[in-house]
């Protein structure tokens, strides 16, 4: 063998072992940390919520603060904890108060025996919100620009354990603020109903304004119980008829800046649309969802705190917005930007529990759409006698033992009166 060729094969072995070993490297520090056991993250995390970075760091500090936690507890795709059932009767029994501290008077991380009454499980992941140059112009605040800052989560509202005829995607972002602010969030969804046996978690464009398809009374049950809380708190306060608990606000996006800095005239859309972006679509079939978007991770180096390289990411959904509503955002609204990752997809049981995402109600006089139930079948008896479209017998509703409001709860009274059957 001449030199020639004895240097061509070393060089050859020599690449050869050098992919063999960044492969390696990526393979183990993008598997899960299975050291770590619930005790240690739920205690990483009691600490993070009283430290320095989370109640006064930059914006990008908290949410990479945060991650770390949540990529620590990760679970791997062949070990995830099995999907639950809802905790229907936590749920339904208890206090207008409770039920509002649990969805809008919420902080950034929940206590460890935290019940979560909806949206039981997710997938998370850091992102950033990209605006289009050409509309950086037209609202302010976060979304002027975008955020390199942001904390999503991909949910359904009704577990897959409880009916796989309920599929309800949702879809939350946090949004991390510098100083001593505390995070602002935007929560989508499609429609009160879900879109039944199908599993196809970009089936439908999510919006902050979710549909009430008429004759599609399922989601009835979970429904009261937004609808007489916001009105118990917010009717005396602002004069209105009826508060539509439909509309969740995005204006508060367009308030504050990612350093904390607010926003004397913000400018906002009044919707705000996520779609599939590029015709992104997963199996329709009855799977568990989660395990999409971990498939999402192959082929996406990362570094040992799961993150990607800028721009490497993985193209979430793409944005839209406009004033009217409208059931075609691609056809009928403006698309200014998107959602891109900044990590790989993970799976944590224990986030699950103790991310906490908040929504942003702003009171608003409930109009009626089209194809949707008018206003007028907004009440108390429509939306409790349809408790059995949940999923729930009369013994799931029982005042939860360990909340004693629920004995005396107008919603649980409610459900006895109209006789739900076991």
């Amino acid at each position: 063998m001449n030199l020639s060729n004895f240097l061509s094969k070393l060089f050859q072995r020599t690449v050869v072992f050098a992919i063999v070993t960044i492969t390696l490297i990526f393979t183990t520090i993008s598997q899960p940390a299975f050291a770590v056991t619930v005790a240690e993250i739920n205690k990483q995390i009691d600490e993070l919520a009283q430290s320095p970075v989370l109640l006064n760091g930059k914006a990008c500090d908290k949410s990479d603060a945060l991650w770390s936690a949540i990529y620590a507890s990760r679970e791997s795709a062949e070990n995830l904890v099995p999907l639950q059932k809802d905790q229907i009767k936590a749920f339904l029994a208890g206090t207008a108060t409770r039920f509002w501290n649990s969805f809008v008077d919420s902080p950034d991380i929940k206590p460890e025996n935290y019940v979560r009454l909806t949206h039981r499980h997710g997938v998370f992941a850091q992102a950033r919100l990209v605006v289009e140059p050409k509309f950086q112009k037209r609202y302010t605040g976060l979304l002027q620009k975008g955020s390199d800052c942001v904390l999503v989560r991909f949910s359904s509202a009704v577990s897959p354990a409880t009916s796989w005829n309920r599929f309800t995607p949702g879809f939350a972002a946090k949004f991390f603020i510098g100083g001593k602010h505390s995070s602002e969030n935007l929560i989508v969804q499609h429609s009160i109903a879900g879109q039944g046996n199908n599993i196809n978690y970009y089936e439908y464009p999510l919006s902050n304004k979710l549909k009430f398809t008429e004759n599609q009374p399922a989601g009835f049950a979970a429904f009261s119980r937004f609808f007489n809380t916001i009105q118990d708190y917010l009717k005396n306060e602002t004069n209105l008829k009826m508060v539509d608990p439909r509309e969740l606000s995005i204006k508060h996006l367009a308030s504050i800046n990612v350093n904390g800095k607010t926003v004397n005239n913000p400018k906002s859309p009044r919707f705000i649309f996520l779609v599939s972006p590029g015709g992104q679509a997963f199996s329709k079939e009855q799977h568990d969802f989660r395990q999409d978007f971990l498939a999402l991770n192959q082929g996406i180096p990362v570094d040992n705190e799961g993150r990607v390289k800028k721009g490497k990411g993985v193209r979430i959904f793409d944005v839209y917005v406009a004033d009217q509503f409208t059931d075609n955002p691609k056809a009928e609204a403006q698309r200014i930007g998107y959602f891109e990752s900044k990590s790989h997809f993970a799976v944590s049981d224990t986030a699950d529990i103790r991310v906490s995402f908040r929504h942003s109600i702003t009171p608003r006089e409930t109009q009626d759409y089209p194809g949707e139930y008018p206003k007028s079948l907004f009440n108390d008896e429509t939306f409790t006698s349809e408790c059995a479209t949940f999923g729930a017998s009369l013994a799931d509703m029982q005042p939860n033992a360990q909340d004693p409001s629920g004995n005396s709860s107008i919603f649980f009274q409610n459900y006895l009166k109209r006789g739900c059957k076991p």
